[in-house]
């Protein structure tokens, strides 16, 4: 029996053979898909700016990146080396544009075959407007309080305001930034603190350091009291010399830290009538002087002055 030639027996039946070739192949590329993993990243949406333009709607900070290839590439990839891009430099005119998310692979991500990316959400839809920026007054946001029988007595920031910038019909609503919270807790004297701003809207951003310096002046809480029926005492009078009748009683306001005042009992000459400077009998004028504890101040106290009549000793005891 004659045998074929070799390229008879080849292209012998070469329909079945071609598709059973491709079947082969099919099979293989297959089984390799189904060797892929998928990884799922959460990465950071990077705006790439316009010059005159900022977005004013709202817009994903974070995306959903998928990555599919073989286990140990993929999850050899650091978040790091994947950046979502959202590119508005092209843009020059106000409107609402939908861009496509684009990703960057650096370091770790190259050179990885097979490698599949898939984006969420693949394109942004978002409003631009104009930029402008605008300076505001900075209002403090105060945590906590001071210790017991401690108030502030001023304060400052240094600078008193902010630049802000954003879409120009978001800027031109901002009345006011504020500060993160200043703490007040476990105070009670002077002291400074560097503080960032608030940023209340993601759109808005502050041009420079976005910290400001606050300063404050602590005191002690002032609480008030008054006494009324105090006798005026009369003294430095000189001997020989008499105060004929009886002076009016007065009232006496002080000022002082709560501790100290709920005990205060004011003194028996907290109002006086200094006569060190009459040396002879006759009517006279002369102001009321106060004395109270150290600690207390005396706000107010009624009579300031009183008009009294000097007689001689003799006189008086008639």
């Amino acid at each position: 029996m004659s045998r074929k030639p070799l390229l008879e027996r080849v292209l012998e039946n070469w329909p079945a053979k071609v598709l059973s070739f491709m079947a082969a192949v099919l099979l293989f590329s297959f089984n390799q898909l189904n060797r892929l993993e998928e990884r799922p990243l959460a990465v950071p949406l990077r705006l790439v700016r316009s010059v005159d333009l900022a977005p004013s709607s709202a817009y994903p900070r974070t995306v959903r990146i998928v990555l599919k290839g073989e286990s140990n590439s993929i999850y050899a990839i650091q978040e790091g080396d994947l950046e979502a891009v959202l590119d508005l430099s092209a843009f020059r005119a106000e409107g609402v544009y939908r861009v496509p998310v684009a990703v960057e692979k650096r370091g770790s991500a190259f050179d990885i075959d097979p490698l599949e990316i898939r984006v969420d959400p693949s394109e942004v839809a978002i409003a631009l407007e104009q930029r402008i920026s605008r300076s505001v007054p900075i209002v403090p946001s105060f945590r906590g309080f001071l210790d017991s029988g401690y108030e502030l007595a001023s304060s400052e920031l240094v600078p008193p305001t902010a630049e802000i910038e954003g879409p120009a019909s978001l800027v031109r609503k901002a009345s006011d930034v504020t500060t993160e919270f200043i703490e007040l807790s476990g105070r009670g004297e002077d002291f400074s603190a560097s503080v960032r701003l608030q940023q209340r809207d993601p759109l808005l951003a502050f041009v420079g350091s976005g910290t400001v310096e606050f300063r404050a002046k602590v005191q002690k809480a002032l609480a008030f009291r008054s006494f009324e029926g105090l006798s005026i005492q009369i003294e430095g009078l000189a001997p020989g010399l008499s105060v004929a009748g009886e002076l009016p009683p007065g009232t006496l306001r002080v000022a002082g830290s709560r501790n100290d005042l709920s005990n205060l009992v004011p003194p028996e000459d907290a109002l006086y009538a200094d006569l060190s400077l009459i040396d002879d009998p006759g009517v006279y004028t002369v102001p009321v002087g106060v004395r109270v504890p150290s600690g207390i101040s005396a706000e107010a106290w009624t009579p300031g002055a009183v008009t009294l009549a000097v007689v001689r000793s003799s006189e008086a005891s008639r």
